[in-house]
């Protein structure tokens, strides 16, 4: 979801793949039955690469164009060369991983800090399979400027048009289930619909959405029609919903939680607090991951309400929290810290068949592992 003086941000801090770190990694990998995920900092935008045992690539959202979403420089700092972009972060994680094409490039929507990488991506790496909700249903305010104009979704969705042409293309359905070698998917909202009966296992009452009022505010239509899924791997259960917005959730979870619980949940919309409603602690994650940015995301309301959920175990961050320091917690859970110049770092995740959950701070390689409740 995309604040436009944060998409304004110019990338003119020098960044240096550190020793150990994703993009300093060689790309060979052993062969190994885990499903190895990395959630990329795209600075507040949206990247997360899974790959399974089969060596199967699945790409959920590519970040941000080049030039814009990247980290601030100090205050009377002499300016720099621009950092890698969210193309070449992306690239970087693909490459340790072994990763010479997409298998699979899904798009949650259409909004900049998603959709934006998109072309410098490709022009990096191929990719063979498109998800995506369907058509683009947000349209510009009448008096939009022309900054806000190259940013609207209208004007990126043509882009993502144009590189399906000649590919498989998806136009993902609730309800709508794939297997990307042994991770499966169950797509749970898309366009605007969400599920109207409970998966299996799930249906139970959802107490917490007692006196939950909906929210006026979405973000932008796009956020409402975001493409969310149930992935499932082994013994574990992860739940990426994109940015889906408050209302969406209510009607997922309210009165009746039709998803069930889940072990490894990223935080929908970045941790802003369109998203994030009272009633998700049903869910109850084990493990949260939150693709937020150092003043984009991440708001108070929000980090207040994962901590709040009743088995949460781990609360990784791309990055600790500029305007609420106080919130920030352990650092060791936060792949970039603001007193630190900005490298890019990622949050990597091994998950095994057996449900052994393994993450992995990229900046000091701090890990810690949990154990997945069991499909």
């Amino acid at each position: 979801m995309l604040h436009w003086k944060m998409a304004a941000w110019l990338a003119i801090v020098a960044w240096t793949p550190p020793a150990g770190s994703v993009a300093a990694q060689s790309g060979s990998q052993k062969a190994t039955n885990d499903l190895k995920i990395a959630m990329v900092d795209v600075e507040g935008g949206a990247a997360v690469l899974f790959v399974t045992p089969e060596h199967k690539s699945l790409l959920i959202d590519t970040g941000w164009a080049p030039g814009v979403g990247g980290p601030r420089p100090a205050p009377g700092a002499p300016p720099q060369p621009p950092p890698p972009t969210s193309a070449d972060r992306i690239a970087a994680a693909a490459a340790s991983l072994g990763v010479t094409k997409i298998d699979y490039l899904l798009m949650t929507h259409y909004h900049a800090d998603h959709v934006g990488g998109l072309q410098a991506l490709l022009a990096r790496l191929p990719a063979d399979t498109f998800i995506d909700h369907g058509p683009n249903r947000e349209q510009p305010p009448a008096n939009a400027n022309p900054r806000q104009l190259s940013f609207a979704p209208a004007t990126l969705y043509p882009n993502w048009v144009a590189a399906y042409q000649g590919h498989r293309h998806i136009t993902a359905q609730v309800g709508q289930k794939l297997d990307i070698g042994s991770l499966h998917l169950e797509f749970v909202s898309g366009d605007g619909n969400v599920l109207t009966s409970p998966l299996p296992g799930a249906g139970a009452d959802d107490p917490l959405c007692s006196g939950v009022q909906p929210m006026a505010r979405d973000g932008g239509e796009e956020n409402v029609r975001s493409l969310g899924m149930v992935l499932t791997f082994g013994k574990t259960r992860i739940l990426d919903l994109g940015d889906l917005t408050w209302n969406k959730e209510l009607e997922l979870l309210c009165p009746t939680n039709k998803l069930g619980k889940v072990d490894l949940y990223f935080v929908t919309g970045h941790g802003m607090d369109l998203s994030s409603s009272p009633p998700t602690g049903a869910l109850d994650p084990l493990v949260a991951l939150m693709q937020n940015g150092a003043m984009k995301g991440g708001d108070a309301a929000v980090i207040k309400t994962v901590d709040s959920y009743p088995d949460l175990e781990g609360f990784w961050r791309e990055h600790d929290s500029v305007r609420y320091p106080d919130l920030n917690g352990d650092p060791n859970y936060i792949a970039n810290l603001d007193q630190q110049p900005d490298r890019g770092y990622s949050i990597l995740v091994d998950v095994t068949p057996r449900g052994k959950i393994t993450v992995t701070n990229e900046r000091n390689q701090f890990s810690k592992a949990y154990q997945a409740r069991g499909k």
